[in-house]
């Protein structure tokens, strides 16, 4: 990711902050939705979970300036998620429904923000996928 990239997602997180709780429950709706094979994968009561996108978010992008942090997280997350045998089309599922999560909650989401956010996911998930294989 480039400084801008960063910046701009950055700014972004920190617009949604206050409504991060809300922002997660948004997401994992979307997701259920669009994908409710999904929705087995998790609990019933699914606050807790949501509780802990939202920090994993926060931590992500705190991370995010510094490589090496960035890698050590995404890499515990991978090696969780594979212990749930999350799959590739899983992890494109959860890239758009938060993206589509973040776009209604951050007034200031423009297409730069987007492009930003995506760019950040996709690392985030490739970081994942690879820490997941092992």
């Amino acid at each position: 990711m480039t400084p801008e990239e960063i910046d701009l997602v950055t700014a972004s997180a920190a617009r949604v902050a206050p409504a991060l709780g809300e922002v997660s429950a948004d997401f994992y709706g979307r997701l259920f939705a669009a994908h409710p094979e999904v929705r087995e994968m998790f609990p019933a009561d699914n606050s807790g979970q949501e509780t802990k996108f939202a920090a994993s978010i926060a931590a992500i992008v705190e991370a995010m300036p510094d490589f090496v942090a960035f890698a050590d997280r995404t890499g515990q997350l991978g090696r969780l998620h594979a212990a749930h045998r999350v799959t590739a089309g899983q992890y494109s599922a959860v890239g758009a429904a938060l993206l589509e999560a973040l776009a209604g909650a951050d007034p200031g989401f423009d297409d730069a923000t987007r492009a930003a956010w995506a760019t950040a996911y996709d690392l985030l998930a490739e970081s994942m996928q690879l820490a997941a294989r092992g």
